[in-house]
C-alpha cells in the first residue's frame, strides 16, 4: 500500500474490488454504449438479411433486395435496440457492452438488477433521448437523466471468476 498525502493509506494497484459498486463515469458508458451499438447493428443487418431471405423464398424469379425508407430502418432499429436493453437488463442488468467493460445497471437498492418494467422504461428512455447520458457527467452519482427519473444507477461491476 502507497501513503496518500494526508497519510491515509490506498491502495497502489486498482483492482476490481477496489470500485466494485462505485458510479460509472462517462467515458465507460459511453464506450459500452458505442459496442451495443454496433450489436444493435448487426441485429438489424440479420433482420435485413432474414427479410431478403424470406422475399428471395417466396418468390425467387423475381427477386429484388428490400428497399426499407429510412424512417423504417430508424424505427425498425430503435425497437430492436429497446428490446436488446431491455432484455439484457432485466435478465442480469449489463448489456454485451456492460458486460465487456465491467459495469452493471442496479435498481433503487443498488443490489440487483432493475425489475422488468423499469428496465424496458429505462430501455424507452434511452432509445427515445440518448443524450440523457451526458447528465452523467455534471451528477454527482454519475448518474444519467434516465437514471434519476426510474432510480436506477449504473455501477463498476465486474463477472467474479
Amino acid at each position: 500500500m502507497a501513503t496518500h498525502e494526508v497519510g491515509r493509506a490506498v491502495p497502489s494497484v486498482v483492482t476490481p474490488e477496489a470500485v466494485r459498486g462505485t458510479p460509472a463515469g462517462i467515458a465507460s458508458r459511453a464506450a459500452a454504449n458505442l459496442i451495443d451499438f454496433v450489436v444493435t447493428g448487426s441485429l438489424l443487418v440479420g433482420v435485413y438479411a432474414g427479410a431478403a431471405v424470406f422475399r428471395f423464398l417466396r418468390n425467387p424469379r423475381s427477386f429484388t433486395f428490400p428497399a426499407p425508407s429510412l424512417a423504417l430502418v430508424i424505427l425498425v432499429g430503435s425497437v430492436i435496440a429497446g428490446l436488446y436493453f431491455a432484455a439484457c437488463w432485466a435478465l442480469s442488468g449489463r448489456t454485451y457492452g456492460d458486460f465487456l467493460l465491467g459495469l452493471r445497471v442496479v435498481g433503487r437498492g443498488g443490489r440487483h438488477h432493475p425489475r422488468p418494467t423499469v428496465a424496458l422504461l429505462r430501455a424507452v428512455a434511452c432509445v427515445v433521448f440518448p443524450v440523457g447520458l451526458v447528465w452523467s457527467v455534471v451528477d454527482r452519482s454519475g448518474r444519467s437523466a434516465q437514471d434519476l427519473l426510474l432510480r436506477t444507477s449504473v455501477v463498476y461491476d465486474w463477472p467474479h471468476d
